[in-house]
């Protein structure tokens, strides 16, 4: 769900993306509960929590709080964690007014990205390249087809991170047909 999102091709999967939605919603247990305190699976905590908060759904922010020790501050394997950290900082992008924990997690997210980026010369060319680019813009305010060509090129060169290839091959020939579409209508409208 989350690569067809990314990839521009969601909305011919709408229905599909609200019922597997509404499946995770209706669970109706805590987007933590397989966290275990190491980081285990912190990416795929957060990347529920953006998905489900991105489609209307009402998320408990209770899950947060498991982010932090008892002192109040983020537990510090949190940025080591690269995959979750970025996971992370895109779900806490999705925030409303007043919910602290949400604010609090985007900047310790920020600020440890940034720092990975500047200290960190382990991280692989890809992660680098996505950490990057989110920074930049993330993925909730980024314009879906500027996201859409992002994340081709990116899946193109990292074609193993991408288990489905004609889903890559399906979001190219999709990008190039709106495109095609769009310069047509671009050109009649000069007219």
């Amino acid at each position: 769900m989350h690569a067809v999102q990314r990839l521009g091709v969601g909305y011919h999967f709408e229905a599909e993306i609200e019922e597997a939605l509404e499946k995770v919603h209706d669970m109706g247990e805590d987007l933590f509960t397989n966290f275990d305190g190491r980081g285990t699976d912190l990416y795929h905590a957060a990347l529920r929590f953006r998905l489900l908060r991105q489609q209307g759904f009402p998320v408990s922010l209770d899950g947060f709080r498991k982010l932090k020790n008892s002192e109040g501050r983020f537990k510090e394997w949190l940025s080591r964690d690269e995959q979750g950290l970025l996971s992370l900082y895109e779900a806490a992008h999705i925030a409303f007014h007043g919910e602290d924990i949400l604010d609090e997690t985007l900047n310790f997210a920020t600020k440890n990205l940034k720092s990975i980026l500047l200290t960190n010369k382990n991280i692989s060319n890809a992660v680098q390249r996505q950490i990057d680019f989110a920074l930049f813009v993330p993925a909730w305010k980024c314009v879906p087809r500027s996201l859409a060509r992002h994340s081709l090129d990116f899946y193109s060169d990292q074609g193993a991170l991408l288990q489905n290839q004609k889903l890559l091959t399906f979001a190219k020939l999709d990008f190039n047909m709106v495109q095609s579409i769009h310069k047509q209508e671009l050109r009649e409208l000069s007219e």
